[in-house]
């Protein structure tokens, strides 16, 4: 991957985490390597995006996102939770948003936007955090972003 946001990186040289892969980040983001990317510049309130990945034990979609809301709930203080949302992702076998807004500790609204890409049993999850007064600069970045990310397709044996 190129260390210029904005620039595109061959397949080969593209960043990966798992089965993510990465050609091209957002102008004003910056590559933090098994993580994702992380907006930067001087006086910029935080906002980053989380790659991780995981495997579908069992049932579909919607009942992996229904666990992951159950934790959600235990972990933050009076959440607020939208969807889960049909999604479009190229090469899915489904996909869906979900939004969380949570208050830690020091009061500020946390934001969080939430892909869920299933090819197969692999699920990845990107997640989009930032803080209320960030949600609509930054979205349409995450936006261009999530077009830009790749998965790598499941094996012919698998």
């Amino acid at each position: 991957m190129s260390a210029d946001p904005g620039q595109f990186a061959s397949q080969t040289t593209a960043a990966r985490i798992g089965r993510w892969i990465i050609p091209a980040i957002p102008f004003g983001w910056v590559w933090i390597p098994d993580f994702g990317i992380q907006r930067s510049g001087e006086n910029v309130p935080p906002s980053n995006v989380y790659l991780k990945e995981d495997e579908l034990l069992a049932g579909d979609l919607a009942l992996y996102i229904q666990a992951q809301v159950t934790i959600m709930k235990r972990t933050f203080q009076e959440p607020t939770i939208a969807g889960p949302a049909p999604l479009e992702y190229s090469g899915a076998t489904e996909a869906a948003l979900l939004m969380l807004k949570h208050q830690p500790m020091n009061g500020t609204q946390v934001f969080q936007v939430q892909h869920y890409i299933r090819v197969g049993r692999w699920v990845g999850i990107a997640t989009l955090t930032t803080i209320e007064s960030e949600l609509l600069k930054v979205r349409k970045d995450f936006d261009q972003f999530m077009k830009l990310v790749k998965v790598e397709p499941d094996a012919p044996d698998s």
